[in-house]
């Protein structure tokens, strides 16, 4: 790398989580700028910017060989968006690059660059904007625990749905619970909180959230029915669980409609379901 650097990444994210590629896509990264002040490298009428960084020192399989075109080569370059500047430090979402790479550009996405690059289809995320525009709006009450919450987009997106909630989010990874903090400090969210812990043992009281969702992530799990007995104990009495589970996509067992409804009448939940696309979408109450 010939070019200067002119600053730092900070956030949580190391070579072994950027292989979730899709995550970081939605998580904050802070650029603190070395001398110059950040406003030198912003325009008032740009939401997005290009940022030349570090590649990461990785390989993604050949069926995302165009991520590793783009960004484990000699430089990496990310299309990010602006969320807020403080002084020398530039809070931009969409950055690939792990804590500490060096940044060496940034400048305006302008109307010229090509919108249609030949990127791998993101298939699944259109699946995951299809059943939240139909699941989000029913995940609702005073407190509300997203098990299973990733980079934390989800949760804090019902979290400004809910302002007057107190919405949590877990996941196993301590650093990718610092990464969900960052990012709710970014967005101003005041309302979500984050702890990295097992859904197979929850650090939660009896009753103690209304509603309890679990996106796309039930068909990880190797026990189902002990994870489901752990959301049943945390569940309060009149509460509700929301999950969505992709129908065409599994880790070595295939589930239909039926199963998943047999899953949490199994842990004695009486069900709904509606079947959005290629997910299905389970809404399970305390019999």
């Amino acid at each position: 790398m010939s070019f200067k650097p002119i600053g730092k990444v900070s956030n949580f994210a190391d070579e072994k989580t950027m292989q979730l590629l899709a995550l970081w896509k939605e998580s904050v990264s802070v650029v603190e700028l070395d001398e110059t002040d950040a406003e030198a490298y912003l325009y008032e009428d740009y939401s997005h910017y290009i940022v030349i960084h570090d590649p990461l020192k990785m390989e993604f399989p050949e069926k995302r060989k165009e991520w590793n075109r783009r960004f484990c080569r000699d430089a990496s370059v990310s299309v990010v968006e602006l969320i807020k500047v403080n002084e020398n430090k530039i809070y931009f979402k969409g950055l690939f690059a792990i804590n500490e790479s060096s940044i060496y550009g940034i400048v305006p996405y302008t109307s010229f660059d090509n919108y249609e690059a030949d990127f791998p289809v993101a298939e699944m995320e259109i699946l995951k904007k299809q059943t939240m525009d139909v699941a989000l709006p029913q995940a609702t009450g005073k407190t509300i625990l997203d098990v299973g919450c990733g980079v934390g987009s989800i949760t804090l997106q019902m979290a400004r749905m809910n302002p007057l909630s107190q919405v949590m989010g877990i996941d196993l990874m301590e650093e990718t619970m610092e990464q969900c903090q960052l990012n709710a400090a970014a967005y101003d969210v005041t309302n979500a909180s984050f702890k990295a812990a097992s859904v197979y043992e929850l650090p939660f009281e009896k009753g103690d959230f209304e509603t309890i969702t679990c996106f796309f992530m039930l068909h990880h799990l190797d026990d189902i029915p002990k994870a489901l007995s752990e959301v049943k104990r945390v569940l309060a009495t009149g509460g509700k669980v929301l999950a969505v589970e992709p129908l065409d996509h599994n880790h070595g067992t295939e589930r239909r409609i039926q199963d998943w409804v047999d899953q949490f009448e199994n842990a004695g939940f009486s069900v709904e379901t509606e079947q959005i696309s290629r997910a299905v979408f389970v809404q399970a109450m305390l019999k």
